[in-house]
C-alpha cells in the first residue's frame, strides 16, 4: 500500500485550455505594465494647461485630464503602481498568514487556541473599516496603505492554512514520515507545505482582486497615495467633479479596475479547477443553499 499523497484526476481539456488562455492574458497584461515607461506617450506628471480636458487625439490617445496630463500615460503608470502594491500586499499577507497557520496547525494545543482567537478577533471587524482606521492613523502614503491592507488580509490565509495543516497531519504519508524519524520542521517544509501551496495560490488570486479594489477605494477616499500620483482610484477621485461633462475621465480608470478584477477572478476560477478547491475557497451552491 502506497503512503504517497493521492494523485488528482486529470482535468478536462477545456479547463486546461481556459487556464492557459487566462495565463497568457495575465502575462500580456504584466508585460504591458512592466513596459509602461516605454509605452506611455508622455510623462504622467507633465501638465499642458493649454490642452486641459482635450478630446482623444494622436497626441493624446485618451485625451487629457483637468490638469492637461495625458490620460493614457497616467493609466499605464497607475496600472503598474496598483498591481505592484496589490502583489506586495498579497505576498506579505500570505507569508504572515502561512507562518501563523502552519505553527498553529502543527503545534496544536495552547498555541492553536491563542492564534485562532487572535485571527477571530481581527476578522470580526469589517476589513475596509479596519483598513480605513489604520491608514488614517498612519497618514497618507504607500507604506500606510500596505500596512493597513496586510493587517486585515493575513487572517484568511492563517485560517485556511491551519485547517489544511490539521488535515494533512492525519494523512498516512505524514504519519509514515514521523515513524521513520523525520523532524517536525522537515515534515512541515517537505510534506505539508507543498500540499497546501496549490490552494494558497488560488486564495492569493482571489485575494488579489479584493486588494486592488481596497487600494483603489482608499486612494479614492484620500487615504492612499499622495495627490497627483498616477493611480486608478486617485484618478477617479480627481475626475469626479467633471464626471457629468467629461465622463471618460472616470470611465477609463473605472473600466480598467473592473477589467483587471474580472480577469484576476477568472484566473482564480481556473486555478480552483486545477487544484479542486471549489468547496474550500470559493462560493458554491449546494441544493439551492449557500455552501
Amino acid at each position: 500500500m502506497s503512503l504517497a499523497p493521492p494523485r488528482r484526476p486529470a482535468l478536462p481539456r477545456l479547463a486546461v485550455r481556459r487556464a492557459g488562455a487566462l495565463s497568457i492574458a495575465v502575462a500580456v497584461l504584466a508585460a504591458v505594465v512592466a513596459a509602461a515607461p516605454l509605452l506611455a506617450p508622455h510623462d504622467p506628471a507633465q501638465t499642458d494647461i493649454l490642452n486641459r480636458l482635450a478630446a482623444p487625439s494622436w497626441t493624446y490617445p485618451l485625451g487629457t485630464d483637468a490638469m492637461g496630463r495625458c490620460l493614457l500615460s497616467r493609466l499605464l503608470f497607475g496600472a503598474r503602481l496598483t498591481i505592484c502594491v496589490a502583489l506586495l500586499v498579497v505576498l506579505a499577507a500570505a507569508a504572515i498568514g502561512t507562518l501563523v497557520g502552519l505553527t498553529a496547525g502543527t503545534l496544536g494545543g495552547t498555541a492553536d487556541r491563542v492564534a485562532m482567537r487572535v485571527v477571530e478577533g481581527v476578522s470580526i471587524f469589517p476589513a475596509l473599516a479596519v483598513s480605513l482606521v489604520i491608514a488614517g492613523s498612519l497618514g497618507i502614503g504607500l507604506t500606510s496603505v500596505v500596512i493597513a491592507l496586510v493587517a486585515v488580509h493575513w487572517t484568511e490565509y492563517a485560517r485556511i492554512v491551519r485547517n489544511m495543516t490539521m488535515v494533512e497531519r492525519a494523512r498516512p504519508y505524514v504519519m509514515a514520515a514521523h515513524a521513520i524519524g523525520a523532524t517536525g520542521p522537515r515534515i512541515v517544509l517537505r510534506h505539508i507545505l507543498p500540499n497546501v501551496a496549490g490552494p494558497l495560490l488560488v486564495l492569493g488570486a482571489f485575494s488579489l482582486s479584493f486588494v486592488i479594489l481596497a487600494f483603489a477605494g482608499l486612494s479614492f477616499l484620500g487615504l492612499g497615495v499622495e495627490p497627483g500620483t498616477a493611480e486608478w482610484g486617485r484618478m477617479i477621485a480627481e475626475a469626479r467633479t467633471h464626471m457629468r461633462t467629461y465622463p471618460r475621465l472616470v470611465l477609463v480608470p473605472g473600466l480598467s479596475i473592473m477589467t483587471f478584477v474580472i480577469l484576476v477572478n477568472l484566473m482564480g476560477d481556473a486555478l480552483a479547477d486545477r487544484w479542486r478547491v471549489d468547496q474550500v475557497l470559493r462560493p458554491r451552491l449546494r441544493k439551492g443553499k449557500p455552501a
